[in-house]
C-alpha cells in the first residue's frame, strides 16, 4: 500500500467514525527542515479547532487494514480527549500585551527552509535564519510551543521590529547553559574521557543554539575558552564549543559536522552542515 493510499483510506475510516456534531479535516503543514507532515485537526460546535494528530509515522508499506481501522481510533480518542479551549483563552492568544512575555526566537536552517520562511517572520544571521515561537500557557498545553507566523502578526496588529524586540528581551532572560561535554552527556548515562569541547544551549534545552546570536553569550564563551573557538552546529537545541587551538582542519570539521548529521540527528532538528568560527580579536562569528 502507498502512503497516499494509507492516507485517503484513514481518513474514509474516520470519517465513518464520527459522531453528530463533530468535524475533522486532513491537513498538511510544512515543519522545520521542509519536512511536511500529515494529520487530523477536531472540531465541535463552539469551540475552536483542536490541535492536529499527526498519522506519518504509522505507516507501513505492509499496512493491514485491521492497523488503519486501529490507527483511526487512536487518532479519534485523541482529538476527542484534547483539551477544548474556551473563546476566552483564544482571546488571549491573540492579545499581543498578554502573549509578548512568551515569544522567542530560534535557529533554522536557510537553505533548507525557503518555502517555510516566505510563509513566517524571520530574520538572517549568518547563513542561518533567526525565526519566531510562542511557549504555549501551561494551563492550555503543557510544555507546547507555536510557531509564529505571519497571520499572527495581523491578529496582534504588529510588525516584525516589535517582534524581534519582545523576542530579545526574554532571550535575555532565558538561562544559558554552558558545560563540559562530559557532564552533558552523564546525564544520558554515557562515560567519555575530558575531551575539551563545551555543549552550548539552554536550561530548558529546548532551540538552544539560539543562544550564540547574542554577543554577550560569544564573548563569555571566548573568556571561558581563553581565545577563538570553533562552533559545531549539534542541532538545533545544542551547539559543541571547544578552543581553536583544539580544531582539526576547516574541511576536516566540516566532513565532521556533515557525518554527525547524517548518523545522529533527526531531520527536523538538522541546523547546518559546517563549522563556525569566532575571533575573538574582532569579537566576531563567521
Amino acid at each position: 500500500m502507498t502512503y497516499e493510499e494509507y492516507l485517503t483510506k484513514l481518513e474514509q475510516i474516520i470519517l465513518k467514525k464520527l459522531h453528530k456534531g463533530e468535524d475533522i479535516r486532513k491537513i498538511q503543514v510544512l515543519k522545520n527542515n521542509n519536512l511536511q507532515l500529515d494529520g487530523f485537526s477536531y472540531r465541535v460546535p463552539g469551540h475552536r479547532e483542536q490541535p492536529t494528530v499527526y498519522v506519518n509515522q504509522y505507516y507501513e508499506e505492509d499496512i493491514l487494514d485491521e492497523k488503519i481501522d486501529h490507527i483511526a481510533e487512536l487518532v479519534l480518542h485523541t482529538l476527542r480527549t484534547c483539551k477544548l479551549f474556551s473563546t476566552q483563552e483564544v482571546m488571549e492568544v491573540l492579545d499581543f500585551e498578554q502573549m509578548k512575555s512568551r515569544i522567542y526566537y530560534r535557529l533554522i536552517s536557510r537553505e533548507k527552509n525557503r518555502a517555510l520562511l516566505e510563509q513566517i517572520p524571520w530574520l538572517p544571521w549568518l547563513d542561518l535564519a533567526i525565526v519566531f515561537y510562542l511557549r504555549i500557557p501551561e494551563y492550555m498545553i503543557d510544555n507546547a510551543t507555536a510557531l509564529i507566523r505571519t497571520e499572527h502578526l495581523d491578529y496582534w496588529k504588529i510588525g516584525q521590529k516589535e517582534l524581534y524586540e519582545a523576542a530579545a528581551i526574554n532571550m535575555a532572560g532565558t538561562a544559558v547553559l554552558f558545560e563540559p561535554m562530559e557532564h552533558f552527556l552523564e546525564r544520558y548515562g554515557l562515560e567519555t574521557l575530558t575531551s575539551g569541547m563545551y555543549v552550548l544551549t539552554n536550561k530548558r534545552k529546548e532551540y538552544g543554539a539560539a543562544a550564540i546570536v547574542d554577543p554577550k553569550v560569544q564573548r563569555m564563551c571566548a573568556l571561558k575558552l581563553q581565545g577563538d573557538y570553533c562552533v559545531l552546529p549539534s542541532s538545533i537545541h545544542e551547539l559543541i564549543v571547544f578552543p581553536k587551538s583544539l580544531a582539526f582542519d576547516k574541511e576536516e570539521l566540516n566532513l565532521l559536522v556533515q557525518e554527525v548529521n547524517a548518523s545522529c540527528v533527526r531531520e527536523e532538528d538538522y541546523l547546518s552542515g559546517h563549522a563556525y568560527f569566532y575571533s575573538s580579536e574582532t569579537q566576531t562569528l563567521c
